[in-house]
């Protein structure tokens, strides 16, 4: 069932001078950036805020604000997310890394993953891999355990049809990366900045809990 609350925390001196203690937003089955969320609850901090909008219920940021969110995502909302151009190009970034003979990237054209529970995520689909001399499509397996971003992520099985070299290589810079990202979770959706506290792999689905800034407080978001 589709829900979408907005709760603006102030009282009406605070309005008129622009500020509020905090809003909370909660939503299931809602868009944002073209990406399916399942669940997302959302609370700021105090925020700085425009008065004549809020007479309309409208929220308008005067500056950016951090917030707490929780985000529940889905096995089927991921892997129409990895067909969106932009989350295409964020793993591109993540996976684009330097040897010692040249930097090497690899494209993911169709990746499918399923979460069959346990922590574990399987990964299917091909990817262009650049070397940096040539552009070559490489049919890709993976299965991965994530049980939170305190603990090394184990890649418990790896298959790529190319060279015994190669195939190292790749394993050892996507350990690497993984490992880096799990350290450092940070990553930026247009105008939102993340940082992942928290993940929990399910079977079905992934639950993320994240710190966030804001440039403005989501409206007008579709439900699917």
């Amino acid at each position: 069932m589709n829900e979408l609350n907005l709760d603006v925390q102030t009282d009406l001196l605070k309005a008129i001078q622009g500020y509020a203690d905090g809003v909370s937003f909660e939503g299931k089955e809602l868009k944002l950036q073209d990406i399916s969320l399942s669940e997302i609850q959302l609370q700021t901090d105090e925020i700085d805020i425009n008065p004549f909008k809020l007479l309309f219920g409208e929220v308008e940021l005067n500056h950016p604000v951090n917030a707490e969110t929780r985000i529940v995502l889905k096995e089927d909302d991921i892997n129409q997310a990895l067909k969106i151009d932009l989350i295409r190009n964020l793993l591109y970034d993540f996976l684009t890394f330097k040897t010692e003979k040249s930097i090497v990237s690899m494209y993911p054209k169709c990746i499918q993953i399923r979460l069959p529970g346990n922590s574990k995520i399987e990964i299917d689909g091909e990817i262009v891999l650049n070397s940096g001399q040539q552009k070559q499509p490489l049919d890709l397996q993976a299965n991965i355990c994530l049980k939170s971003l305190s603990q090394p992520i184990m890649l418990e099985s790896f298959k790529c049809n190319v060279s015994p070299g190669i195939n190292l290589m790749l394993i050892s810079a996507l350990i690497e990366k993984i490992n880096k990202l799990r350290k450092s979770p940070d990553f930026k959706l247009k105008d939102t900045a993340f940082r992942i506290n928290h993940i929990q792999v399910q079977h079905g689905s992934i639950i993320l809990i994240a710190q966030a800034t804001l440039q403005q407080i989501p409206d007008n978001i579709p439900y699917w």
